[in-house]
């Protein structure tokens, strides 16, 4: 009898290699509006998110110095692997190909070799774009957007208040970047289409810098922000971010990241540290887990170690698969003291994650918590297939939810 596992495992090992040609085969430029692959499929050693890029810059990228008494601009030197090869250096500790490698000595591989984008006018949309380095000491910065609208001749646009998005891009806290040419289009069209202020951050990544450091950068970058929309150095911030609408969002890893952050908001020191509430919560396809199967999710032990093997990897083993960073289902007393006055959860019908939505939902709703939900799901789509494709008919659909969850009033 054939096994059906084995099958299944096959299957899913094709898919992967046709995925990874399509997007590997690419020259780097943002798809047209007629392509669109956007996967999650779990491997026998990680689950892997589509599209994703490796934060690895081939060219120098200028960011500019926080202080708004220097006009200094400094180079971002590209990602440096911890340690040459050495004899004795090539037993694995962690495979996480095609992406990284983690060597029982200490040493990170990180293989493919993709460019990042440089901040700018974007020809598509208008929208302008600058980089900003927001602390020294960890080298966290971000990518400032704003809108067409709000950079014209006309005067009574110059100090044009706006919502303000801080999102932070996906790739299992392990790859990717606010730099990257897929999420830099996907901002520059969602900043367009909602004529927000967005603020992309570039947090850390494991397994250099593992959980919870990514959670900790969410936090740094959350009250950067908040301070210039206050009092400034940042202009962008100051003449056009409107502290009274700040929404914190992102797309798998991200979500979990903004989700954090918002349970730092409403609990701990959030309320005394901010001075105010988060005006929204935007979670895209978030990452969310556990060790028991949630409603249809695959109760296949091979797929479920996958992805505690993968936590354990990007924590350090410091939280288990059930903790209530991942997931949240575990602390509701977190949930009822959430620190935003609405939500919104996006599911794809396709996507291993689904279940963790709109169970999150649902546990949100149940809590006690005295705030608004919603969730939008897209049927017969895979994890985050918006992001390749942010001008695709569905993506464009989700974004219009989330552009309307953004600009009610």
């Amino acid at each position: 009898m054939v096994n059906m596992a084995m099958l299944m495992r096959t299957a899913l090992s094709i898919l992967l290699f046709f995925s990874l040609f399509y997007i590997f085969s690419k020259d780097s430029s943002p798809p047209s509006s007629s392509s669109s692959l956007a996967l999650h499929l779990p491997q026998r050693h990680s689950p892997i998110q589509f599209p994703i890029q490796p934060q690895t810059p081939s060219l120098p990228i200028p960011i500019q110095f926080e202080s708004s008494h220097s006009h200094h601009e400094h180079t971002q030197k590209p990602f440096s692997i911890l340690s040459d090869p050495t004899p004795g250096d090539d037993e694995l500790q962690y495979d996480f190909s095609p992406y990284v490698k983690l060597y029982k000595s200490g040493r990170v591989e990180r293989l493919p070799h993709i460019p990042l984008v440089p901040p700018g006018i974007h020809t598509f949309t208008g929208v302008n774009s600058k980089d900003v380095l927001i602390d020294h000491a960890t080298g966290v910065s971000v990518r400032l957007y704003l809108p067409k609208q709000a950079i014209g001749t006309d005067p009574k646009h110059h100090r044009q208040k706006l919502p303000v998005l801080l999102y932070f891009h996906g790739g299992a806290f392990v790859i990717e970047s606010a730099f990257s040419t897929f999420y830099h289009h996907f901002l520059n069209v969602l900043v367009s289409k909602a004529q927000v202020l967005a603020i992309s951050v570039n947090y850390r990544l494991a397994p250099e810098h593992r959980l919870p450091a990514a959670y900790e950068d969410g936090w740094l970058a959350l009250k950067w922000a908040l301070n210039n929309c206050r009092s400034g150095p940042e202009p962008w911030l100051f003449h056009h971010g409107d502290i009274n609408r700040v929404f914190l969002g992102g797309d798998s890893a991200g979500g979990n990241i903004a989700h954090d952050s918002a349970i730092r908001a409403g609990t701990v020191r959030g309320p005394s540290e901010l001075g105010m509430k988060i005006k929204g919560l935007i979670l895209l396809n978030p990452y969310f887990w556990g060790k028991d199967p949630v409603g249809t999710e695959p109760g296949d032990r091979w797929i479920r170690e996958s992805f505690e093997k993968n936590w354990d990897f990007v924590c350090g083993g410091l939280m288990g698969i059930d903790h209530p960073a991942v997931n949240p289902l575990t602390w509701m007393e977190g949930l009822r003291s959430l620190g935003c006055e609405r939500v919104i959860v996006t599911v794809a019908g396709r996507d291993f994650f689904r279940e963790r939505g709109v169970a999150y939902v649902k546990a949100l709703k149940n809590s006690g918590w005295s705030g608004a939900v919603q969730i939008y799901e897209t049927k017969d789509e895979f994890h985050v297939y918006f992001i390749s494709n942010p001008l695709g008919k569905k993506a464009s659909e989700e974004m219009h939810a989330v552009v309307n969850f953004i600009n009610r009033r």
